[in-house]
């Protein structure tokens, strides 16, 4: 007869205040996979699950050699019905996945839940994969170890800058202005982890006045890949908002479009290569 797996549902793991040891195989491999979130299902690839994974999120990006799989709407508004369709055993996402209606009713439908946090540094995405991991009953070494040095390396790519640039991350929209990613949010996470400073002190996601763009003095401004196309890989941004030409950036037009698949679901293994492309990038080479 076949073992019970001892998976976790989200609120049996918040209840024990503990994360699973990575390395340990703690379960097979459940059978039936959903992976909500890019972050996450590029963390499920990595550790060997694959095979089992019957379907994914919209904002997944799955290898282009991978096999086609179901896609059931947004990592925060996902569907009930839609997911209880593809018989999942266990549904893997971050913090932000939901909503809670629809966690509490496929967990009363018997579905297993993981939601793990989403990393703000290279510590937090060590633990989320060995977590991940243990439920998964993988083995993290290799994935650890590969992480690990990605994060050394980086480590001293920023001790080589001998001045860390001021950096913006903005989502913009003709006619609407620009607003800047503030602490919390990925973008200075990434910003953070490619040696940048961020240069606003703010938390979330705010608009940003006039003024406060010549105050501001970027070096680089960055913005999503999925707004490369409109804003013409930056040079909109300087006929949309005239006064960033007098800012360092925008006098060398200093204008980085970051991977968007990077930023999803906080730090994950795609947003180390991404900084290493930002640092290399500040770095002039």
């Amino acid at each position: 007869m076949k073992k019970a797996p001892l998976w976790i549902s989200c609120k049996s793991l918040l209840a024990a205040g503990t994360l699973l040891v990575a390395g340990n195989a703690l379960a097979e491999t459940p059978e039936r996979i959903v992976s909500a979130g890019h972050s996450v299902t590029e963390l499920v690839l990595a550790l060997g699950a694959g095979d089992s994974l019957i379907a994914v999120d919209s904002s997944t990006r799955l290898p282009a050699d991978f096999r086609a799989l179901p896609v059931v709407g947004y990592y925060r508004q996902l569907p009930v019905e839609g997911l209880l369709a593809q018989n999942p055993e266990l549904l893997v996402g971050g913090e932000h996945m939901g909503p809670p209606n629809t966690l509490t009713l496929l967990e009363n439908s018997g579905v297993n839940i993981l939601q793990l946090p989403e990393a703000e540094n290279g510590d937090q995405l060590l633990e989320n994969i060995g977590q991940l991991a243990g439920v998964l009953g993988k083995n993290a070494d290799e994935i650890k170890a590969s992480v690990t040095g990605k994060l050394a390396s980086l480590r001293a790519a920023r001790a080589n800058l001998a001045n860390p640039p001021r950096i913006l991350f903005v989502r913009a929209q003709q006619g609407r202005g620009l607003k800047a990613a503030g602490t919390g949010t990925s973008p200075d996470s990434l910003i953070e982890l490619a040696g940048g400073v961020n240069a606003v002190d703010f938390a979330g996601y705010k608009a940003l006045s006039d003024e406060a763009l010549l105050q501001l003095r970027p070096d680089w401004i960055l913005f999503s890949s999925d707004q490369a196309e409109t804003l013409n890989n930056g040079a909109a941004l300087l006929e949309w908002q005239p006064l960033l030409k007098l800012t360092p950036a925008g006098k060398k037009q200093a204008f980085l479009a970051v991977d968007g698949f990077a930023l999803l679901g906080g730090l994950g293994l795609s947003s180390l290569d991404e900084a290493k492309k930002l640092n290399e990038k500040f770095a002039g080479k």
